[in-house]
Protein backbone atom coordinates (compact mmCIF):
# COMPACT_ATOMS: atom_id res chain seq x y z
CA UNK A 1 0.00 0.00 0.00
CA UNK A 2 2.86 2.17 1.39
CA UNK A 3 4.44 1.57 -2.40
CA UNK A 4 1.22 2.66 -4.03
CA UNK A 5 0.95 5.90 -2.20
CA UNK A 6 3.80 6.69 -3.33
CA UNK A 7 4.25 5.96 -6.56
CA UNK A 8 0.69 7.83 -6.97
CA UNK A 9 2.13 11.20 -5.25
CA UNK A 10 5.53 10.88 -7.58
CA UNK A 11 3.43 10.28 -10.28
CA UNK A 12 1.05 13.20 -9.79
CA UNK A 13 4.12 15.80 -8.92
CA UNK A 14 5.94 14.30 -12.47
CA UNK A 15 2.78 15.60 -14.40
CA UNK A 16 2.14 18.73 -12.92
CA UNK A 17 5.82 19.70 -13.47
CA UNK A 18 5.71 18.76 -16.99
CA UNK A 19 2.35 20.74 -17.68
CA UNK A 20 4.49 23.41 -15.27
CA UNK A 21 1.84 24.03 -12.69
CA UNK A 22 2.43 25.37 -9.01
CA UNK A 23 0.87 23.45 -6.31
CA UNK A 24 -1.70 26.05 -6.04
CA UNK A 25 -2.21 26.19 -10.12
CA UNK A 26 -3.23 22.08 -9.86
CA UNK A 27 -5.25 22.88 -6.67
CA UNK A 28 -7.16 25.78 -8.24
CA UNK A 29 -7.76 23.36 -11.42
CA UNK A 30 -8.74 20.65 -8.96
CA UNK A 31 -10.93 22.66 -6.50
CA UNK A 32 -8.56 21.05 -3.18
CA UNK A 33 -6.60 22.93 -1.54
CA UNK A 34 -2.45 23.13 -1.87
CA UNK A 35 -1.81 21.74 1.08
CA UNK A 36 -3.67 18.03 -0.01
CA UNK A 37 -1.89 18.04 -3.27
CA UNK A 38 1.57 19.03 -1.77
CA UNK A 39 0.41 16.18 0.88
CA UNK A 40 -0.67 13.34 -1.78
CA UNK A 41 2.39 14.40 -3.64
CA UNK A 42 4.95 13.70 -1.00
CA UNK A 43 3.15 10.31 -0.47
CA UNK A 44 1.63 11.63 3.17
CA UNK A 45 -1.87 11.26 2.82
CA UNK A 46 -3.97 8.65 0.53
CA UNK A 47 -7.03 11.09 -1.40
CA UNK A 48 -10.16 9.91 -1.21
CA UNK A 49 -11.71 8.54 -4.44
CA UNK A 50 -13.54 11.94 -4.97
CA UNK A 51 -9.97 14.14 -4.81
CA UNK A 52 -7.95 11.38 -6.55
CA UNK A 53 -10.48 12.20 -9.66
CA UNK A 54 -10.83 15.66 -9.33
CA UNK A 55 -6.81 15.57 -9.66
CA UNK A 56 -6.47 12.88 -12.69
CA UNK A 57 -9.06 14.88 -14.66
CA UNK A 58 -7.32 18.44 -13.66
CA UNK A 59 -3.93 16.61 -14.71
CA UNK A 60 -5.69 15.57 -17.71
CA UNK A 61 -4.73 11.50 -17.45
CA UNK A 62 -6.70 8.74 -16.92
CA UNK A 63 -6.59 7.51 -13.62
CA UNK A 64 -4.90 3.83 -14.36
CA UNK A 65 -1.72 6.29 -15.60
CA UNK A 66 -1.24 6.86 -11.63
CA UNK A 67 -2.02 3.41 -10.17
CA UNK A 68 -0.47 1.36 -12.79
CA UNK A 69 3.41 -0.19 -13.46
CA UNK A 70 5.82 1.79 -14.86
CA UNK A 71 5.28 2.98 -18.14
CA UNK A 72 4.39 -0.39 -18.97
CA UNK A 73 2.80 -1.02 -22.27
CA UNK A 74 1.68 -4.75 -23.13
CA UNK A 75 -1.58 -6.06 -24.71
CA UNK A 76 -2.54 -8.74 -21.51
CA UNK A 77 -2.34 -8.76 -18.06
CA UNK A 78 -3.24 -11.30 -15.42
CA UNK A 79 -3.87 -9.56 -11.72
CA UNK A 80 -4.04 -12.47 -9.22
CA UNK A 81 -6.43 -11.38 -5.95
CA UNK A 82 -3.42 -10.82 -3.35
CA UNK A 83 -2.24 -8.39 -6.20
CA UNK A 84 -4.91 -5.95 -6.19
CA UNK A 85 -4.28 -2.37 -5.96
CA UNK A 86 -6.28 -1.09 -3.00
CA UNK A 87 -7.85 2.18 -2.99
CA UNK A 88 -8.65 3.57 -0.04
CA UNK A 89 -12.26 5.64 -0.48
CA UNK A 90 -12.88 6.35 2.96
CA UNK A 91 -16.09 5.80 4.76
CA UNK A 92 -15.43 2.26 5.16
CA UNK A 93 -15.67 1.54 1.07
CA UNK A 94 -13.22 -0.52 0.05
CA UNK A 95 -12.17 -0.41 -3.53
CA UNK A 96 -9.91 -2.42 -5.23
CA UNK A 97 -8.62 -2.58 -8.84
CA UNK A 98 -9.01 -5.27 -10.95
CA UNK A 99 -7.15 -4.46 -14.29
CA UNK A 100 -4.19 -3.06 -15.03
CA UNK A 101 -2.83 -0.40 -17.76
CA UNK A 102 -3.23 -1.90 -21.06
CA UNK A 103 -1.14 -0.06 -24.55
CA UNK A 104 -3.98 2.71 -25.52
CA UNK A 105 -6.10 1.63 -22.80
CA UNK A 106 -9.79 2.30 -23.02
CA UNK A 107 -11.26 1.36 -19.53
CA UNK A 108 -10.52 0.83 -16.07
CA UNK A 109 -12.12 -1.86 -13.52
CA UNK A 110 -12.87 -1.64 -9.59
CA UNK A 111 -14.42 -4.63 -7.35
CA UNK A 112 -16.05 -2.41 -4.53
CA UNK A 113 -16.91 -3.92 -1.54
CA UNK A 114 -19.53 -1.68 0.37
CA UNK A 115 -20.62 -2.20 3.83
CA UNK A 116 -24.34 -2.79 5.86
CA UNK A 117 -25.15 1.37 5.84
CA UNK A 118 -22.03 2.53 3.83
CA UNK A 119 -22.51 5.21 0.89
CA UNK A 120 -20.34 6.64 -1.95
CA UNK A 121 -20.99 10.58 -0.50
CA UNK A 122 -22.18 13.33 -2.77
CA UNK A 123 -23.23 12.93 -6.03
CA UNK A 124 -20.40 12.58 -8.03
CA UNK A 125 -19.95 13.25 -12.38
CA UNK A 126 -17.03 13.20 -14.37
CA UNK A 127 -16.14 12.06 -17.99
CA UNK A 128 -17.24 8.74 -19.78
CA UNK A 129 -19.35 5.55 -19.19
CA UNK A 130 -19.81 4.24 -16.27
CA UNK A 131 -21.32 0.30 -15.53
CA UNK A 132 -21.91 -1.40 -11.98
CA UNK A 133 -22.74 -4.63 -12.01
CA UNK A 134 -23.90 -6.16 -8.63
CA UNK A 135 -22.16 -8.95 -7.56
CA UNK A 136 -23.97 -9.50 -4.10
CA UNK A 137 -25.97 -7.76 -1.75
CA UNK A 138 -28.30 -4.85 -2.29
CA UNK A 139 -27.04 -1.42 -3.34
CA UNK A 140 -29.58 1.83 -3.90
CA UNK A 141 -28.45 4.14 -6.62
CA UNK A 142 -29.10 7.69 -6.94
CA UNK A 143 -28.49 8.98 -11.07
CA UNK A 144 -30.04 12.31 -12.29
CA UNK A 145 -32.78 12.03 -8.88
CA UNK A 146 -34.16 8.77 -9.89
CA UNK A 147 -33.26 5.48 -7.15
CA UNK A 148 -33.22 2.36 -8.95
CA UNK A 149 -32.25 -0.74 -6.64
CA UNK A 150 -29.36 -3.24 -7.57
CA UNK A 151 -29.37 -6.77 -6.20
CA UNK A 152 -27.01 -9.44 -6.81
CA UNK A 153 -27.29 -9.92 -11.12
CA UNK A 154 -27.91 -5.94 -12.00
CA UNK A 155 -26.15 -3.90 -13.82
CA UNK A 156 -26.71 0.03 -14.00
CA UNK A 157 -24.77 1.58 -17.33
CA UNK A 158 -24.86 5.80 -17.66
CA UNK A 159 -22.83 8.22 -18.81
CA UNK A 160 -20.63 9.42 -16.35
CA UNK A 161 -20.98 12.91 -16.05
CA UNK A 162 -24.43 12.37 -14.62
CA UNK A 163 -24.43 13.05 -10.73
CA UNK A 164 -24.77 9.87 -9.06
CA UNK A 165 -24.12 8.13 -5.49
CA UNK A 166 -24.85 4.70 -4.05
CA UNK A 167 -25.47 3.60 -0.53
CA UNK A 168 -26.06 -0.18 1.04
CA UNK A 169 -29.23 0.15 2.77
CA UNK A 170 -29.17 -3.57 3.81
CA UNK A 171 -27.76 -5.64 6.87
CA UNK A 172 -24.68 -7.50 4.64
CA UNK A 173 -22.20 -5.99 2.62
CA UNK A 174 -22.18 -5.76 -0.95
CA UNK A 175 -19.81 -6.11 -3.70
CA UNK A 176 -19.98 -3.78 -7.08
CA UNK A 177 -17.61 -4.82 -10.11
CA UNK A 178 -17.04 -1.28 -11.54
CA UNK A 179 -15.97 -0.79 -15.19
CA UNK A 180 -15.36 2.96 -16.15
CA UNK A 181 -14.77 4.41 -19.66
CA UNK A 182 -13.21 7.81 -19.61
CA UNK A 183 -13.82 10.11 -22.44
Amino acid sequence: MEETVSRLGERMKRVRLEQRLTLRDLASRAGVSAGTVQKIEAGRLVPSVEVFMKITKALRRRASYFLGDEDDAVDVRVIHRRARKLLDAGARIRIESVAETLREPKMEAYLITVPARARSGRPLGFSGELLFFCNKGTVDFAVRGTKEVLRGGDSIHFKAAIPHRFQNNGAAAAELLVVWSPA
